[in-house]
């Protein structure tokens, strides 16, 4: 299997959805699908996604732009059923489940916050499959803080809630990694990914963390780049001279080490990533919200373009990413997406597994 990504085209192909399981093919499902950054990453490594869930329109409506061929329930997962929604077997089910009570910069509230309570579906679902059809692999997603926070009762919950639904894991099949030091892009975005095996189909859980060379091999880009000065931007996405923000980010830049770097407006003020990064990107950008970065061209002071976000998150730069919604949805969208190149490279291993070579 070749790990070289595979172009996506517009819309990204998943030419095996729908056609029967092959043991070459194999297949996934998607909850908490988002606008498919996991997905993405499951199909450059050869996955055919067969079906993916998420309660937001917008996210739904671009999975399907994205994908058409997969079928898509829009549909709060409290009300998600396998049977009632056609939730076929598949050999992966994968989650990036929501992160804001487990996150450093969130309330920390974890399984109190209702948001983060939602993780408990995951393993409900998984329990609605027969024992001998359920997917082999479940990969999740979420931030780093999880494995540690509240003396690490949080990930003990999770561990206890996927052994119960009949899975193998435990911290040693976690993968706590960076874009920056994982991939050749230049972000700096901690990620956590969870990769928990049937005790149906392996004798243990065989998944290892992907191997990132030591030697610096891979090395991310400096972010200039990744984007496009040599061109004026949507005049939407410049600040005007006399606006409050623009005077802030202006005196940061003047201040700061390069003007060619990206520079973040915070709450109450300016925060300049140095290195030749960008800082990790959110759903808050392009809404007037706090994370929200700025670069300085030759036309003026502006937020980083779509097309520039979207690349810093891993997805090809040829895809038309987004059918006809609101441009702060689509931001929000991309500040939510699990990194692509992140999600191959664990995609990829799970692939390797699903060979045969640790099967009962």
């Amino acid at each position: 299997m070749d790990k070289t990504a595979i172009n996506e085209t517009q819309p990204i192909s998943n030419d095996n959805c729908g056609s029967v399981q092959s043991q070459d093919v194999p297949t996934a499902g998607c909850l908490f699908s988002g606008m498919g950054g996991l997905a993405s990453g499951l199909v450059r490594a050869g996955f055919a996604i067969r079906w993916a869930s998420d309660c937001d329109q917008f996210a739904c409506d671009t999975f399907r732009h994205r994908l058409p061929n997969v079928s898509v329930v829009e549909k709060d997962v409290k009300k998600l059923s396998v049977t009632k929604d056609s939730l076929t077997n598949v050999d992966v089910v994968a989650a990036g489940f929501p992160c804001q009570s487990f996150s450093m910069a969130g309330n920390r509230k974890g399984f109190k916050d209702p948001r983060g309570r939602l993780f408990f579906e995951i393993p409900r679902l998984l329990a609605e499959f027969e024992s001998n059809e359920r997917p082999r692999l479940v990969v999740l997603e979420n931030v780093p803080h999880l494995l540690h926070g509240a003396d690490k009762s949080w990930f003990d919950e999770i561990r206890r809630a996927l052994r119960r639904a009949g899975y193998w894991f435990r911290e040693e099949s976690c993968w706590t990694v960076n874009v920056k030091d994982a991939t050749e892009l230049p972000q700096d975005r901690e990620r956590l990914f969870m990769v928990a095996a049937s005790r149906q189909h392996f004798r243990y859980n065989p998944f290892k963390p992907p191997i990132v060379p030591s030697d610096k091999a891979i090395k991310p880009g400096h972010v200039d780049d990744f984007i496009d000065r040599n061109q004026p931007a949507d005049a939407q996405a410049y600040l005007p001279e006399e606006n409050r923000y623009y005077k802030m980010i202006n005196a940061a830049m003047i201040a700061g080490e390069s003007d060619k770097n990206i520079y973040q407006l915070r709450r109450s003020y300016v925060r300049e990533k140095k290195h030749g990064l960008c800082p990790t990107l959110t759903a808050n950008m392009g809404i007037g919200g706090h994370n929200v970065p700025f670069v300085r061209d030759a036309w003026g002071i502006r937020r980083l373009s779509i097309e520039e976000v979207a690349v810093l998150q891993g997805f090809d730069a040829d895809e038309i990413l987004f059918p006809e919604i609101p441009t702060q949805k689509q931001y929000r969208l991309l500040g939510n997406a699990v990194c692509v190149q992140l999600a191959h490279l664990v995609a990829y291993e799970c692939a390797a597994i699903l060979k045969g070579e640790y099967l009962k």
